[in-house]
């Protein structure tokens, strides 16, 4: 297949001025509803044609460059080297207290801590972000995904209930549904993989307020609440499949158990990686940071297969 190319406009690209053989995360603007937004992507030599696209989203208090940093996105970025996808990492409003953090619109009730309030139209960006893409790539668009973490992973969710049509799977990881929420919960059927450790101090995996006992960041169902709204969704069966990973990293005092809620002939699964012991990071193979950290899989690795397995049915 021919390799497809990203002629957005780059503003500057990570990592100094690389040569044109060289693949970077390069960051574009898009103006949306008054306010330029920031769009980061990295097209690696082998973008196939049409390209798959995974949209990776970043933390609260974060940004595109923080993320590209760290080991879930360096998973990502070698997962799209070997497979030729598009590896999107769009960034959320900047914070009111803190130009340098941003917040997605999770739907969160938040109004304890307004710094990190976010009211922008976030769905609408992503769905305009998409739009630009497609104008300028091929895009396979029955294999266009979307996934983060914490307050990303609370956005995968938003987008997944609003904008699943555009999507072929979403992953969520350490994020739980926002109780209450500033938005109707309801979504079409979709497959979806959530990730969440039974330890985390941040995103309570029982429910709770997120990041403390004052609810400053609001609060959040139980995963099992969240997995059970998923499975009603797609009409998966209750009971699920359940398997143990191996226990490849004893001294990482964490295990991983795997719960399949089977799609059937409709596809729309709902799998819950229930990380024993692990904290508010995604599993994967160096021992940073340390604490409550998994290392028996690679979070990116996992995902990208669960991704593999779905694809939009065509209209």
């Amino acid at each position: 297949m021919a390799a497809a190319t990203l002629p957005l406009l780059v503003s500057c690209a990570f990592g100094g001025s690389p040569s044109d053989n060289e693949p970077v995360l390069r960051y574009s603007t898009i103006a949306w509803n008054g306010v330029d937004r920031v769009l980061a992507t990295y097209s690696p030599l082998g973008l196939v044609d049409p390209a798959p696209v995974v949209f990776l989203l970043h933390g609260g208090f974060s940004s595109a460059s923080d993320m590209w940093q760290t080991e879930l996105a360096q998973s990502w970025k070698a997962l799209a080297d070997r497979y030729g996808f598009l590896l999107v990492l769009p960034e959320g409003a900047p914070d009111a207290g803190d130009p340098s953090g941003h917040h997605w619109n999770d739907c969160r009730v938040d109004a304890g801590n307004l710094d990190s309030l976010s009211t922008e139209d976030d769905v609408g960006f992503i769905n305009h972000a998409l739009d630009a893409i497609s104008a300028r790539v091929a895009v396979d668009v029955d294999r266009v995904y979307v996934t983060g973490a914490s307050n990303g992973g609370m956005m995968t969710y938003r987008l997944a209930m609003q904008l699943g049509s555009r999507f072929a799977a979403a992953a969520a990881i350490v994020a739980n549904l926002p109780d209450p929420s500033e938005c109707p919960l309801v979504a079409q059927p979709l497959p979806i993989l959530i990730m969440n450790g039974t330890a985390d101090p941040l995103m309570p995996y029982d429910g709770g307020c997120v990041a403390g006992s004052t609810c400053l960041r609001g609060s959040v169902r139980s995963t099992a609440a969240t997995v059970a709204f998923w499975v009603l969704t797609n009409g998966a069966p209750v009971t699920p499949i359940v398997t143990d990973v191996p226990d490849t990293v004893p001294s990482d005092g964490s295990t991983i158990r795997i719960f399949r809620f089977d799609g059937g002939a409709s596809g729309n699964d709902v799998l819950l990686y229930r990380v024993e012991g692990g904290g508010h990071n995604a599993p994967g193979p160096s021992a940073f940071p340390a604490e409550n950290k998994n290392r028996d899989i690679d979070a990116a690795t996992e995902i990208w297969s669960f991704f593999q397995q779905h694809a939009r049915a065509s209209s």
